[in-house]
């Protein structure tokens, strides 16, 4: 991987660690360099999306087996890893062409083109040589010449704290994507051949560290657009959009349903039967609620407004208090149970009297 950082330093992990492993590494180390802890520091920013990047690809088993067998090129949008392992069987044959691995992407050595006992055969190897490329990278390599159309929209999954969606953040992510191939200018050819940098494609993997913003409100599975910074088109046409697909975190005490949210309070025997006001935390502060004479376990109360922003500007929704009654632990204390035991006379009739199935 020429000019790129190996994914496994970065995390300062093995080439075998597990995930667990790696997951911690990258804990380590988000929590060193995050941008909040470093205010300003624009090493320290860099350090985080270089670790970001590190986990998104090492934690995910998929994208960690293609970058074990290609590098950084098997992580591209659009790498076909089954039409490169042809092409590099097919080279390895002795065609004539060596497949090389460099920055820019998959490469193709023409220097032994035509030389020896094949350069009788140029015509034939030549036309077969494009057959290849046109099946691997399209018919682009044709002599129709490069059309200016726009590029390809590009999703790449990203995974936010639950308050994070909530309140809304901004976060750090380093991308791949294709661009434009300088040396020829997006065509794919140079001198009537195949560019020898991108392979014919016009295209090469560009890393970009980007800081997107999450607005408050997003919701599991929506869709936050960076305009221009998907695929780039051939011939100098608009590049695509990059699209981060939203994937929650759960939180362990909190539900969500759409704008409202339900959290579960425990409350004292007293609390319940009595009445009382307590404090109960909100997405923006902690906040009184007064819980009526007489409250059940498992009965919601409503704190109107207090849910989750609406990403497009509405109402916000509410905040349910779930109230959980508690019972104390230390049951066998003497007076404890003589209170209880006088409880017990205080019901009417059995709770569960009406229970059937």
């Amino acid at each position: 991987m020429a000019n790129q950082k190996d994914l496994y330093t970065v995390l300062g992990v093995a080439r075998d660690a597990s995930t667990d492993d790696v997951k911690k590494a990258y804990r380590k180390l988000a929590r060193k360099y995050h941008p909040d802890l470093n205010p300003g520091n624009k090493q320290a920013e860099e350090r985080f999306k270089d670790v970001s990047f590190a986990h998104d690809v090492l934690s995910d088993p998929d994208k960690r087996k293609l970058y074990d067998e290609f590098g950084a090129e098997g992580l591209q949008p659009g790498f076909d890893p089954t039409r490169t392992r042809e092409y590099r069987r097919w080279a390895d044959s002795g065609h004539g062409f060596s497949f090389r691995q460099g920055a820019g992407g998959p490469g193709f050595d023409f220097e032994s083109f035509g030389t020896g006992s094949r350069g009788r055969r140029r015509a034939e190897d030549e036309r077969g040589f494009a057959d290849i490329l046109n099946e691997m990278f399209g018919s682009g390599l044709g002599g129709g010449g490069a059309t200016e159309e726009g590029g390809q929209d590009i999703e790449y999954p990203l995974e936010v704290d639950f308050w994070d969606a909530v309140r809304g953040t901004r976060t750090a992510v380093t991308v791949r994507r294709p661009t434009a191939c300088p040396q020829c200018r997006g065509t794919g050819r140079q001198n009537r051949r195949a560019c020898t940098r991108c392979g014919g494609t016009g295209h090469v993997e560009e890393r970009e560290k980007l800081t997107v913003k999450i607005p408050a409100g997003v919701n599991d599975g929506a869709r936050v657009r960076v305009k221009g910074k998907g695929g780039a088109a051939r011939g100098g046409g608009k590049p695509g959009d990059l699209y981060f697909v939203v994937k929650v975190r759960p939180h362990p005490h909190i539900r969500r349903d759409g704008k409202d949210l339900t959290i579960e309070v425990p409350v004292t025997i007293g609390e319940a039967m009595l009445g009382s006001t307590i404090t109960v935390p909100t997405p923006d502060a902690r906040v009184q609620l007064k819980i009526p004479k007489g409250s059940q376990s498992g009965q919601r109360l409503r704190l109107s407004g207090r849910g989750v922003p609406d990403a497009k500007g509405g109402a916000p929704g509410d905040l349910y208090v779930r109230l959980m009654v508690q019972v104390p632990k230390n049951g066998g204390a003497e007076r404890l149970r003589e209170a209880v035991e006088t409880l017990e006379h205080a019901y009417d009739e059995s709770p569960r009297a009406n229970l059937t199935l």
